[in-house]
């Protein structure tokens, strides 16, 4: 693919990248690109600075198809290794793409130019040998490109003892997850003394935990309301985590002092001269009022407390330069000159007649010039004109975005904590509540209150006890569990790589240690807060030794990676940059090694993202995260840039370096081809990559130079949207992220970037609106025939009306349909062209804010003939396809009761009227399964409801609820696929829990109830996306999509209640800090709280700065056509001469709001001001917009670089008309249809079908010692689980489990035995690869302790010495002569194969009918005339030899290290082992008992190797195949080989071949098969189904 010039820069490996990548720049493309440049490129950064770490292959050279002789050794490869680099992505999906990408380019890599027809082929003369391009691709199978969630469990996961002292077995689902959340705070509500918390998991101070539990009860209102505060913590756990860096001592011993940061930090840069600026006015003012003797003041006094003029004059007294008394300052001045019901708004009412209003009990004291009776007319009039003259200015400083900013936080801080005295109160006014201290009184003091300093402090510190408590409680709980979940595993990498001191040393660490080790800073790359610990160890040998040894494994890990590439990381949280950065430290060096480089990263990062595109705060990631590490970047590279020599050759000043080899320009290689097209077009390509030129030749400015020399890149060619489309965006966002709408100035905002469109069509950009006016409202017919017209009916919402006018939209462009719009100046309409190409349904994607929109929108399109699917539905156990299931359910896990007979009676599944279900139901008794089978309408029915109950009854509750989706009328009822979907995923969910509750059908019942009980915070209704259908999803669920059309939906109402949705929790977490609202008593307004109004304030700036970026996200989606829909509040009107008036509000800010505001930037910058968008000027709130549709088809008034026109649809006269129905006659027609419907009879015949199984070989032995068993484990699906009634006390392990012992040796033989390697014509170059014999060199059992996963350095040399002494027993036996060379029995090897892949297929004839049952009887399913047992897997070691009439052989030989490690003696093996002991001869067959026994338990998984060998020789020409012998077992014990004797083995083919046609034919028979009984019942114990006393594989009596 051909690169423009800023993806070319994205491409620079020699230095730290930030990738500003905005919509379809095409990130993902340079991502693949980069990456494999770091792969192939030997001259980089990483290879210069960074040393390799040890470089073994993770899975043995068996995973990779190519000889060594034919690759690059891996020491010896000079670029990075796909393990090397790591590449984080957002989600699973990106990352399969992305690896999918990455393979692509790598597999068409050539070490040669490209053969004739080798089209994809790409010869880079990196590639030395096309075995590079194998092992690239093998080792790309162990790349860490995964999510972050991935990645860190990869690294956690080997060391997962170290962090974890009990540590989960599997990850809970996210139903799980909540269960368990809401059981831990269940059991904190429960707890009553301090051993009960002792109990459940808690550490520290319990009774502080047990307080502050106790006191939140009280102030938040109650149990239920705390838990909803509790609740809204958890979900946000790691803003809470950052929160409490940010507050105090990590939530504790929280000073008010602590909390001054939070106001000023967003006023610091203005606060001071707004001051100043501000009360030079006030002061003015006010000397202004005491002119002429003052009687305008005096006159107005009061004796009971200070009127608003008097604490204003108050306060012009009192001064300092404490920033946080100026904020208030400026507060308590407008509170005292504003009204009430504006202050908190932009546009407010100060000084209304030049006096403070007299609102809340609270006067003026200011006369009116009426009242002032000691003053002359003309000084009167001077003072009062005066002081308006003075007003003016006040007023424009307080309606500015700097005024509201000022005056609310400083609100805030004099609530948390006034600086300055407030008024002395008139008797009545509750300007000033009083304020509640943390002793709360029995009732409310007054109408309105505050709350003290105090309380607020200890409320927040409450919290913070109580979050940790109960995240202890439900650590405890997950440990019972045997669970973890993405949480724990972040923790475990915080512990990991000593982001903090690790919970499993917080107990035995002393105090200095754990707070050095929990003092990380702001660079969290850096270890200064380890040698901080380190010096605070003082001595102490124990905690340094673990201390250091945990340090070790860090900069051991840190070495494992020398670059990174991070995708979406807009959308990265505070932890995540954290924990990454840990590894970005300085790595562990040897003496011989390369020093550090000379900034503070080792590894070359790259991270890519577009902050425009940062919408998932609800996941608690952080825009300002990306910011930072952008200019962090920036400085790393200058440091670099300056200090680091060792990478001059690799820059150029003003360039940026592309790593790709340039044909016939030396460098790395000389040639870079796959075409001579090709080979022309890029030998133009230079190596250099200039600053100063942008994309399509323009040139960019100084500022932007500078940025990219210090890495940071914008990629700003998108390659998704048509010209005029993607320009009209830019237009618009340009006022979207405009400075004028940041109400709360932080680094949260993104700034507009403008795209260049990159994308050449014939297709037209289109922009449409869907704007439904009423042109006329009639009567309601009382005749229910008759359709009601929506546009007609007063009681239609504008949403009913835009969805539709939105389906009648889509009809008429997939029908390919003309439309028309109202010319409003000439009452006449105009033609729309439709569109020039097909549009199909999955062209069409529906964006919308909130899920509960998406089922109108379904049905409407339903009605409307569209086929329609969305991504999720609301809440799934709430969905009306799940509510008969849950019935179902209560009435199989309660047969007797008569409620849940009555729900199921009266759902869809059975149908009943109320009648007869009421008079059955008053004199039923029993079990009413059988009682609702007794009164089914039909015998079908009944003979549904009697399976059902027979299945109850023999505990198979899932198969009865299977039987009753299949057979019933719930997916008649539920015809739709999202229904479908919904069943489904209900289904799965059922299963889930019912395996985790062991089967208990009853508990998983109860378990659903809960998550039902959770509301909102239950599992969703999911569905996969469907072909041929148009999408509706969220906005959210969009990212990373595209789609020719994009549908905008009900834009007036995405933000509208944010606030709202926000708080509902009652608590408010922002990285920054908490609050919790206090509510002590109900019916009374909340008191008001500093720490909550900060709270909203930042919550709100950041929700609405996140909203604009969900605006852009939405609109980008789209290639083709943008359609919008939705009118504001109150609609749209047509005016009295035909135009559409639609009138722009105040309310809060929302999407349409933003589209209007970008219409009316545009227009002006158009030169267009004063047309349809911009009449009056850029501001428009609370102007009426006049719109002609007709006029604005062709004339949009926007640049002349945008769209031509924009379409606007007002009302379905629009469109072709379609007939309405009403629902009266869809369901006449309905009855109808199955009044005249003809029963069908399902045909008996049934078709038939090859039948295919694929087994494990290791099966078969298994099989043949107990028919019984296997069929339990394959057609009863029995698990082979220890039933341990009592727990098991487990020791530390000596040696590691036989397993790891097992694998360790056969990779010892995989890589040490040596291949004498005798080129033969039958055998290709894998088999002849001449290796050396390696079973004793050192390196070797270094490369094999490498793969263990046990870190004990006791235990790692005691394997060594057992392994080293194996393999001399192997090398001085017959295997190890043979390998070596020598001739036994006649035989020599010519070359061998480990970890030899196979396929065995055998095919067997049968007659097997299978039925179905069903309500009206058995009927014939399938006829099954042939089964296909399959079998595939690896053979660990086949020798290729030849006899001495030169016949050449195969021999698959098996190594089994049973015996080796315990029992095992070195010294005396008569003493040892019974396979130790060996009889003296050079018999190659078994000898003795115990060798008769392994060789008899593992043969006919070794024959059937054979006949995997015999089939593939079979297919080569006679002359070059070979005989097999039969298979034989290096019994590692002893070293002896030993094989089957010629009659044991054909005896055994012919047993196998009967033994692999019944297990094929088991696993086809139909469920009446009589299943085998026992094979040995007086030895049943032998069996892998018993446990203790209790038999499980007993026989058939």
């Amino acid at each position: 693919m051909k690169l423009n010039h800023s993806q070319k820069l994205g491409l620079d490996i020699d230095r730290h990248i930030a990738l500003d990548a905005g919509a379809g720049t095409g990130k993902t493309t340079v991502m693949a690109h980069r990456y494999v440049q770091h792969i192939l490129s030997h001259n980089q950064r990483a290879t210069r600075v960074l040393p390799p770490a040890a470089r073994v292959p993770l899975k043995g050279m068996g995973a990779i198809r190519c000889p060594a002789i034919e690759r690059t050794s891996l020491k010896e490869w000079r670029g990075l290794l796909p393990t090397e680099t790591v590449a984080i992505t957002f989600t699973r999906k990106a990352a399969a793409e992305l690896k999918g990408k990455i393979r692509r380019l790598i597999s068409s890599l050539r070490a040669a130019p490209p053969a004739e027809g080798d089209l994809n082929g790409v010869h880079d003369t990196r590639i030395s040998n096309q075995g590079d391009v194998e092992m690239l691709l093998s080792l790309m199978e162990d790349a860490p490109i995964s999510t972050i969630d991935a990645f860190l469990s990869s690294i956690v996961s080997p060391w997962i003892g170290l962090v974890c002292d009990n540590p989960g077995s599997e990850q809970v689902d996210e139903e799980g997850s909540i269960l368990l959340r809401e059981e831990a705070i269940r059991t904190a509500w429960r707890l009553q003394k301090g051993i009960d918390a002792i109990e459940v998991g808690m550490s520290g101070d319990i009774e502080e935990f047990l307080q502050a539990r106790d006191r939140l009860s009280i102030r938040l209102g109650g149990q239920s309301a705390s838990s909803t505060v509790i609740r809204g913590l958890m979900k946000r756990s790691l803003f809470v985590e950052e929160a409490a860096r940010s507050m105090g001592d990590k939530g504790r011993n929280i000073l008010v002092e602590d909390l001054d940061h939070l106001f000023l930090e967003p006023t610091v840069d203005i606060l001071d001269e707004w001051y100043l600026d501000f009360r030079t006015l006030i002061e003015e003012w006010v000397d202004n009022w005491l002119d002429g003797g003052a009687h305008f003041v005096t006159g107005a006094d009061r004796l009971d407390g200070m009127t608003r003029f008097r604490y204003v004059q108050y306060l012009c007294t009192i001064n300092s330069d404490d920033q946080i008394w100026r904020l208030q300052w400026i507060w308590l001045v407008s509170h005292a000159i504003t009204s009430t019901s504006t202050i908190n708004k932009m546009n407010c009412n100060p000084l209304s007649r030049a006096s403070p209003p007299t609102s809340q009990g609270w006067p003026s004291g200011i006369l009116s010039k009426t009242a002032n009776k000691a003053m002359n007319a003309d000084v009167k009039n001077l003072i009062a004109s005066n002081a308006e003259t003075l007003s003016i200015p006040i007023r424009s400083m307080m309606r500015t975005a700097n005024g509201l900013l000022l005056r609310s936080i400083g609100r805030a801080s004099f609530l948390l904590n006034p600086c300055i005295a407030e008024p002395e109160p008139v008797e009545g006014q509750y300007a000033h509540p009083p304020r509640i201290g943390v002793d709360l009184p029995q009732l409310p003091v007054d109408r309105a209150m505050r709350l003290t300093t105090d309380l607020e402090i200890e409320v927040i510190q409450d919290l913070f006890t109580v979050n940790n408590g109960i995240q202890e409680i439900l650590a405890r709980l997950k440990s019972q569990e045997g669970v973890t979940d993405h949480d724990d595993m972040h923790r475990f990498a915080e512990d990991l790589l000593l982001t903090r001191c690790p919970a499993v040393c917080r107990t035995w660490y002393p105090a200095n240690v754990i707070d050095a080790l929990d003092s990380i800073g702001d660079k969290p790359w850096l270890d200064d807060h380890l040698t901080r610990a380190i010096v605070a160890c003082n001595g102490k040998s124990e905690v340094h030794e673990d201390l250091m040894r945990r340090i070790t494994i860090l900069r051991e890990l840190r070495r494992g990676y020398r670059a990174f590439i991070i995708d979406e990381y807009q959308d990265t949280n505070p932890q995540h940059f954290r924990l990454l950065a840990r590894l970005w430290g300085r790595r562990h060096l040897e003496s011989d090694e390369p020093m550090p480089p000379a900034g503070e990263w080792d590894p070359t990062v790259c991270i890519v993202g577009d902050m425009k595109q940062s919408i998932y705060r609800f996941r608690q990631a952080e825009l300002t995260v990306m910011r930072r590490a952008v200019e962090i970047i920036r400085n790393i590279n200058i440091d670099e840039s300056t200090m680091e020599n060792r990478l001059s050759d690799l820059k150029k000043s003003g360039c940026s370096r592309d790593p790709r080899p340039i044909p016939g320009k030396g460098g790395e290689g000389t040639g870079f081809i796959r075409s001579s097209e090709m080979i022309s077009e890029d030998s133009k390509r230079e190596e250099w990559v200039p600053f100063a030129n942008d994309d399509g030749a323009l040139k960019v400015d100084s500022a932007v130079i500078t940025k990219r020399s210090q890495g940071h890149i914008e990629m700003r060619t998108n390659h998704r949207t048509l010209p005029g489309l993607l320009n009209t965006m830019n237009h618009i966002f340009q006022d979207t992220f405009s400075r004028r709408h940041q109400a709360l100035p932080g680094p949260w905002h993104a700034e507009a970037q403008d795209l260049l469109p990159g994308r050449k069509s014939d297709i037209e950009s289109v922009f449409e609106w869907i704007l439904p006016a009423r042109t006329e409202v009639s009567e309601i017919p009382e005749d229910l025939s008759i359709p009601i017209n929506p546009f007609e009916n007063i009681d239609s919402t504008d949403r009913d009306l835009s969805n539709q006018l939105l389906a009648k939209r889509l009809v008429s462009l997939l029908s390919g349909q003309k439309s028309r719009v109202k010319d409003c100046k000439n009452d006449s309409w105009k033609e729309v062209d439709g569109a020039t190409h097909q549009i199909l349904p999955e062209d069409i994607m529906i964006l919308v804010a909130s899920r509960n929109r998406i089922p109108n929108i379904l049905n409407v399109l339903e009605e409307h003939g569209i086929p329609a699917i969305a991504d999720k539905q609301g809440i799934l156990l709430q969905r009306p396809a799940i509510r008969p299931l849950m019935s179902l359910l209560w009435l199989a896990c309660s047969p007797n009761d008569r409620a849940a007979a009555l729900a199921v009676g009266q759902s869809c599944i059975v149908g009943l009227d109320d009648a007869t279900l009421n008079d059955h139901l008053l004199e039923s008794v029993g079990n009413q399964i059988v009682g609702l089978a007794d009164i089914a309408p039909t015998v079908e029915l009944k003979n549904l409801l009697d399976k059902f109950a027979y299945l109850v009854a023999h505990d198979d509750v899932l198969g009865a609820i299977n039987i009753m989706i299949d057979h019933s009328d719930l997916l008649r009822t539920f015809p739709r696929e999202g229904d479908r979907q919904d069943v489904d995923n209900w289904l799965s969910l059922f299963e889930r829990i019912l395996d985790k509750e062991g089967g208990d059908a009853a508990l998983a019942q109860l378990r659903l109830r809960e998550l039902e009980d959770l509301g909102s915070d239950g599992p969703k209704s999911t569905s996969d996306a469907t072909a041929g259908a148009v999408k509706v999803l969220t906005i959210h669920s969009s990212k990373g999509l595209e789609s020719p059309i994009v549908v905008l939906y009900d834009i007036f109402n995405i933000g509208a209640r944010d606030s709202s949705l926000s708080s509902s929790d009652n608590v408010l977490v922002t990285p920054e800090m908490i609050a919790g609202r206090i509510h002590p008593w109900r019916g009374v307004d909340k008191p008001e709280s500093g720490l909550w109004t900060l709270a909203s304030m930042m919550e709100e700036g950041q929700r609405m700065a996140e909203r604009r970026r969900q605006f852009y996200v939405a609109l980008t989606r789209a290639r083709d056509r943008i359609i919008v829909v939705g009118t504001p509040s109150g609609g749209v009107n047509i005016s009295s001469d035909g135009y559409l008036e639609m009138s722009r509000g105040q309310a809060r800010e929302n999407m349409g709001y933003m589209l209007l505001d970008g219409l009316a930037f545009s227009s002006i910058k158009a030169g267009n001001e004063g047309s349809t968008w911009s009449e009056g000027g850029l501001e428009q709130t609370g102007n009426i917009l006049r719109l002609d549709p007709g006029v604005l088809l062709e004339n949009a008034f926007l640049p002349s670089d945008s769209v031509d026109g924009i379409t606007i649809y007002h009302h379905p006269s629009c469109f072709d008309s379609i007939q309405l129905i009403s629902p009266l006659q869809k369901w006449q027609e309905r009855i109808s249809a199955i009044a005249n419907a003809t029963e069908a009879k399902p045909s008996p015949r049934s078709r038939t079908a090859i039948h295919e199984i694929g087994l494990p070989s290791h099966s078969l032995d298994a099989a043949w010692n107990c028919r019984r068993r296997h069929w339990l484990a394959v057609r009863m699906n029995w698990r082979a689980e220890p039933l341990n009634l009592v727990p098991i006390k487990i020791k530390e392990d000596f040696w590691p489990s036989a397993q790891e012992f097992g694998s360790l040796f056969h990779r010892l033989l995989e890589i040490g035995l040596p291949n004498p390697a005798t080129k033969r014509e039958d055998l290709d170059a894998t088999w002849t690869t001449h290796q050396p014999n390696r079973l004793l060199d050192e390196d070797t059992f270094d490369e094999v302790l490498a793969q263990s996963s046990f870190s004990d350095d006791q235990m790692a040399k005691r394997v060594r010495s057992r392994m080293y002494h194996l393999a001399k027993l192997v090398n001085g036996g017959v295997l190890g002569k043979l390998t070596q060379g020598e001739s036994i029995l006649g035989m020599k090897v010519e070359g061998l194969r480990t970890e030899l892949p196979f396929n065995f297929i055998r095919k067997s004839k049968h007659q097997i009918e299978r039925k179905g049952w069903s309500p009206r009887g058995e009927i014939p399913l399938v006829k099954i005339e042939e089964i296909n047992t399959i079998f595939d897997g690896r053979a660990d070691l086949v020798l290729a030899l030849r006899d001495e009439d030169g016949q050449g052989w195969l021999q698959v030989v098996d190594a089994k290290t049973k015996g080796c490690l315990t029992g095992y003696n070195r010294e005396s093996p008569e003493d040892g082992h019974p396979l130790q002991v060996v009889s003296g001869t050079d018999s190659p067959y078994a000898e003795s008992e115990s060798e008769r026994e392994i060789l008899d338990a593992h043969r006919f998984q070794l024959t059937l190797y054979c006949l995997a060998l015999e089939e593939n020789e079979s297919k080569k020409p006679v002359s070059q195949q070979r005989k097999i012998l039969p298979p034989a077992i290096l019994v590692a014990a002893s070293g002896r080989m030993i094989r089957l004797r010629d009659e044991e083995y054909n005896k055994t083919k012919s047993e196998l071949k009967d033994l692999i046609d019944w297990m094929g034919y088991i696993s086809a028979v139909d469920d009446g098969y009589q299943p085998p009984e026992c094979s040995n019942p007086g030895e049943c114990k032998a069996c892998i189904f018993f446990s203790g006393s209790i038999a499980l594989g007993e026989s058939n009596e």
